[in-house]
């Protein structure tokens, strides 16, 4: 049986940055974003090595705005793909659309290209909001946008919400997940505001200019997010994404179960054989890096083999994210040390305060433990 791995094709270029984004994203033009598609096909031929005995089982384009590209751009990445490496015939491929860059007719040519998931980028049904939050887009131009990628047969959909922003009411917020419930996505994923530094928000709270939630109205929020959404037939299956039955994101299953993955195109992140590295975060230098340069892996910045402490961190903190947890028996196979001889105290501490829940061999975090889980979950480094 093949190894699996999966590829991650970083798109860096948006219209322009929204208010709350710290992620390498910027505006660029036409001649740009083509010579960093050319650029990406060499990466993706340099790196074929990485593919040996393996078979890719996702594919995740995201940025940035990957939708922001000509369609035929994403067609050449997608045959750079299938020409250097093996992807499984059931592969997971997924693109990231911003309504208001994704017409219609780039749909069909997803679709000839083998992409058979969207994750489409809406943050609030509320105008208001998206315009307090940056987005370039209206609802109305999100719901075009749905029904024309349902129309063009897609059938694995998510959407992305964002909650607790600045102004936003309960109210609101309860409008948003039942107008996007009733569309019928395949998968939901919801995220807490978190205010980043070196961001326009930042400096808003700097100033004392921006009027978030308070913890208990965020608690509030969170609680009726999990109740509806349940009710409405998603599972919540990782911190903050809820999928219908089947639908679950194998990319970031994979994320969070440390299948290795290969990030590909400016500042990516990479994951392998215990590596860790991410690509030159400098545009200049990316686009003029020859091909001996990226088969020698000069780009690479950051590398760091993960030592045995470190990997049992991972396994912890990026194992309870999940809803089902970790395994006792998976922590004593990979390290050959019992789970509680390396945690005991902590898995204790939050036993006890019901934070945590222990079923079989295996902890999970409780549902008030998911949604505390920034705080929960750095008890787990052993510094």
């Amino acid at each position: 049986m093949k190894k699996e791995i999966e590829l991650y094709i970083h798109i860096p270029f948006c219209v322009k940055k929204c208010s709350y984004c710290d992620f390498l994203s910027f505006p660029a033009g036409l001649e740009v974003q083509e010579a960093y598609v050319r650029q990406l096909q060499r990466e993706i031929s340099a790196s074929s090595h990485f593919g040996e005995g393996a078979e890719v089982r996702s594919v995740f384009l995201g940025g940035g705005t990957p939708s922001l590209l000509e369609a035929e751009r994403v067609v050449e990445i997608m045959s750079a793909i299938r020409h250097s490496f093996c992807v499984s015939q059931d592969a997971e491929i997924t693109i990231e659309c911003n309504p208001g860059s994704t017409l219609r007719h780039k749909f069909a040519v997803y679709k000839k290209a083998g992409i058979n998931r969207l994750s489409i980028g809406l943050q609030s049904a509320e105008n208001a909001e998206l315009r307090m939050l940056g987005r370039i887009h209206s609802y109305e131009e999100f719901l075009k946008c749905y029904q024309g990628a349902r129309m063009e047969g897609f059938d694995n959909i998510n959407v992305d919400l964002i909650n607790c922003i600045p102004m936003q009411t309960m109210h609101t917020w309860k409008k948003t997940l039942r107008q996007v419930s009733m569309l019928r996505p395949e998968h939901i994923s919801v995220y807490n505001l978190i205010i980043e530094e070196g961001t326009p928000y930042h400096e808003m709270q700097e100033k004392g200019l921006l009027m978030l939630p308070d913890e208990d109205e965020q608690a509030d929020i969170d609680a009726y997010t999990r109740d509806f959404l349940g009710r409405n037939g998603y599972q919540r299956y990782e911190i903050s994404n809820y999928a219908r039955e089947g639908a679950m994101c194998i990319h970031n299953i994979g994320y969070w179960t440390e299948v290795p993955y290969l990030g590909l195109g400016l500042g990516a992140s990479s994951y392998f054989d215990g590596v860790r590295w991410k690509n030159t975060s400098d545009i200049r230098e990316y686009l003029e890096a020859d091909q001996e340069a990226l088969s020698a892996g000069r780009l690479r910045r950051e590398e760091h083999q993960l030592s045995e402490r470190e990997l049992m961190e991972e396994f912890m903190f990026l194992g309870l994210r999940m809803v089902k947890g970790v395994s006792e028996t998976d922590f004593l196979l990979k390290f050959g040390h019992s789970m509680d001889k390396v945690y005991g105290a902590v898995l204790e501490k939050y036993l006890e305060n019901g934070l945590m829940v222990k079923e079989g061999s295996r902890y999970r975090l409780s549902e008030r433990g998911l949604d505390l889980s920034n705080l929960v979950l750095s008890d787990f480094l052993l510094g």
